[in-house]
């Protein structure tokens, strides 16, 4: 009797092991993100530099060249094949001139990414994935206020343990919106991205 409970206890043991290499058919994740975007927002550029035209610039450049942006979402994945994204974010992209006036670029984003993932482990426990969506984008600079519905694309490294599922990602968003104040200023936050999604 003894070494039927201890091979059962075995069993449970090692099938419990077992199940956690193998993909649950159903996954829901929780995730905080942080990226780096570089960009050139051509308009938000110039209005500095014109701004700043009577200063003397002795080191550095006026120009926004690198955007922070932060984020949650949620992933609903299906055995590690293909992932649903609803997802929030803020950006800023700021800009301190010593002695001169200080400048922020910013966005809100909110939408839908899915990722479609391509294993290269076994067990599907790595994949590369590729995937894009849809996103809105509030934008604004100074006086000037602008919001689109734009495109993201994206593909990157997924590590896939069923408890903690990193995600190393480039993309590239495709974020513009001409002005509510002035159609001649356009607002561009179009940029490609690197970061990680830190699913729980």
């Amino acid at each position: 009797m003894r070494k039927i409970a201890l091979l059962l206890i075995s069993f449970l043991i090692a099938s419990q092991i077992f199940a956690q290499d193998l993909p649950k058919p159903f996954q829901f994740n929780f995730y905080p993100s942080i990226y780096f975007g570089f960009f050139s927002p051509d308009d938000v550029n110039q209005y500095i530099a014109d701004d700043l035209s009577n200063y003397t610039i002795t080191y550095g450049t006026t120009d926004l060249i690198m955007n922070f942006n932060l984020g949650v979402g949620f992933g609903f994945r299906i055995l590690n094949l293909v992932e649903i994204q609803p997802c929030f974010e803020y950006s800023i992209a700021p800009k301190i001139i010593s002695g001169a006036d200080s400048y922020s670029f910013t966005k809100f984003s909110g939408g839908m990414i899915a990722n479609f993932m391509i294993p290269i482990a076994p067990n599907r426990r790595s994949s590369i994935l590729v995937g894009g969506g849809m996103l809105y984008n509030n934008m604004s600079f100074k006086e000037y206020s602008g919001s689109s519905v734009n495109p993201r694309v994206q593909a990157g490294l997924s590590l896939n343990n069923n408890r903690f599922n990193p995600q190393i990602i480039l993309a590239y968003d495709l974020a513009k919106a001409t002005a509510d104040e002035a159609e001649y200023f356009e607002l561009d936050y179009s940029s490609f991205r690197i970061g990680v999604n830190l699913n729980f």
